[in-house]
Parts: C-alpha cells; structure tokens; sequence
C-alpha cells in the first residue's frame, strides 16, 4: 500500500476538534516521547487532546511534559472525532485501546515498522525513519506549529531511546540534523540521558542483577538469552516496564549474534523479544514466525504457552534460520 504523504496527514490533522491518542502496550521512550510532542502540537492548534495508553508510563520518562494530558481510561461519554496510533504496527499492539479506536470516525495510523498493516484511513508507515519521534517532528514541521523546548525534550527522548543511544543502524544524517536543531531549541543531552538511563530505582537495579544470572548461550555462544518470571518482578517490586532495554546486556557480549528476553507476563502468556546485531540476522522473520514482528534487528511477539514451552520452541526456530542464513 502507499502511505499517505506528509501533507495529507497535516490536512487530516487539521480538520479533527477532539484527539484521541495512544502507543502500544508496555509503552518506550520513542512512543511516549512522539505522543506527547503530537499532543502539544495539537494543543497549539486549540484542539482537544486525550492521551490513554494500555499501560502506565515507566518512571523514568516522567520527567517529560506530561501537562494533564494522560488519563487512565477513557472518560464515560468522550467523543473523539480523531485517534492516532503511534508506533503500533497493528491494532492489537493498542492493547485496551484497540476497542476504544474501533468507535472512533478517522483513524491516524503512525508508525515505521516494515511490517505494518496499514490499519488506519490514513497511514504515515516510513521504515527509513529512526523512529516515530522524527515523523512527528517532521509532521509539526508540516503543521507550521511552533516546536517549543518541551516538545523538542519528547522528540529528542523518542529519537534517543529508539536508536540505542545513536548506536543502531537506523541512526543516519538525518538522526542527527534532527538532534542539531532540536539542541538548538534548548534541549540538554546530558540532563536527558541521565532522566533516561540514570534515575534506576534500587529495584531495577536487583531486578537487572536476577535477570542476569539467567543468562544462557547456544553452544557456538552466538545466541543468547535471558529470563524474567513474575516472581522476579514481585521480589523486587518493579513493573514490565522496568525491564525495558535490559535484553541488551545479552547483545552486547561480544560472540553473540542474536539475543532473546523471555518474559513470563500476569496473563500467563510469554513475551519474547529479539534483538540482532546485523540486517543478516532479520529477527523480524523470526518474530513473525510467532504472529509479531518489528524491525530487522528488533522485534518480539506475544506467545500463548508456558515459559518452559516457549523458551524450548522459540530457540528451536531461532537456532534453525541461524543455520539456513550461516549457508
């Protein structure tokens, strides 16, 4: 399918009163940090914005502009003429959203995932972008509204998060010209990394230390994975959301090509994520072989079964298309 051109979502923008908008469950800096900057933007716009996400915002981006506009579930009786879905590449990926979504007239549909199913009546879907933070920036451009510290602190969050600190390969030129203005706006990358990455409270840091003597490698030590139970998450009184970005201990060991975080969630259902170090290990494909998907080198999927099942099955694949891509 074509996605819609950046003017065309601008006009689609403009013509909606009451926004409605939401990322995917367990939200991250990159859809947090595009959700605020849009909702800002709409706001200068005099339109009305709700914010509603599946899940609860991590602590450690609350630094950020949050100004009223999240609500913990939609309000009885709201009336939304437009709701935009940021980095979801699916409906389901909504969560409890998706049911509110479905009543709403226009649909928005934001993302840069390649496997995308342009759910929306209009789809902004552009895998070259680093993340959905600069789609948004480049649609504030579009909408000629003025980009304020506040909004740049949110884009520069989402472009920092989603490119693992400027160290993916997504990270191009065009990264870091959106980094140089949004520098000159006001933003300070130290005081953001350190809200980011350095504001760990004394449970996640235990919580690191249980997931990390989980830690288990394929024979050839190539791939590696780790583990997180819901008793670790109860000793150590922390959420998913914690756990955030923790699978890249295991992708930084230096023999290992694909690392796996298996995580066994309240509903009893396991979440896996993949992370790969080149675009030779598409783990992409891998998580589609378990209904999910992503990105070339990062990607999960949600999968029906126990955490010992899971575990067995998911390295089963991975260990396998390691073998047929080795040819």
């Amino acid at each position: 399918m074509r996605s819609n051109t950046i003017s065309e979502i601008a006009n689609a923008l403009r013509k909606g009163d009451d926004f409605l908008l939401a990322t995917h469950v367990h939200p991250d800096g990159d859809g947090i940090g595009a959700e605020i900057a849009l909702a800002l933007g709409l706001k200068q716009l005099k339109k009305k914005v709700t914010i509603i996400n599946s899940d609860p915002i991590p602590s450690n981006y609350c630094f950020l502009p949050l100004e009223g506009l999240f609500k913990d579930r939609v309000p009885r009786h709201a009336f939304f003429s437009c709701a935009v879905a940021l980095e979801c590449s699916e409906p389901e990926r909504l969560g409890k959203m998706k049911e509110a979504f479905s009543g709403v007239e226009t649909i928005i549909n934001i993302d840069h995932h390649p496997g995308n199913s342009w759910f929306g009546d209009y789809n902004y879907v552009r895998t070259e972008a680093c993340a959905v933070g600069e789609q948004v920036y480049d649609i504030l451009k579009a909408l000629k509204v003025r980009i304020d510290p506040g909004m740049a602190a949110c884009i520069y969050t989402s472009i920092l998060t989603d490119t693992g600190s400027f160290s993916y390969s997504n990270t191009t030129w065009r990264t870091h010209e959106i980094v140089e203005e949004l520098i000159k706006l006001g933003v300070s990358p130290t005081d953001i990394y350190q809200e980011v990455y350095e504001s760990n409270s004394p449970g996640k840091i235990q919580l690191l230390g249980q997931i990390l003597s989980t830690l288990a490698f394929s024979s050839d030590k190539r791939v590696a994975w780790v583990t997180l139970t819901r008793k670790m998450f109860k000793d150590t009184r922390t959420s998913y959301e914690e756990a955030e970005g923790m699978i890249n201990y295991a992708r930084s060991i230096k023999t290992v090509d694909v690392a796996i975080s298996f995580t066994e969630l309240s509903s009893g259902k396991v979440k896996v994520s993949f992370r790969s170090k080149s675009q030779e290990q598409d783990v992409n494909k891998i998580a589609g072989m378990f209904n999910g998907g992503g990105h070339t080198r990062a990607s999960g999927c949600v999968v029906d079964d126990t955490l010992e099942n899971t575990r067995k099955k998911v390295l089963e694949k991975v260990l396998l298309y390691m073998k047929k891509t080795d040819k």
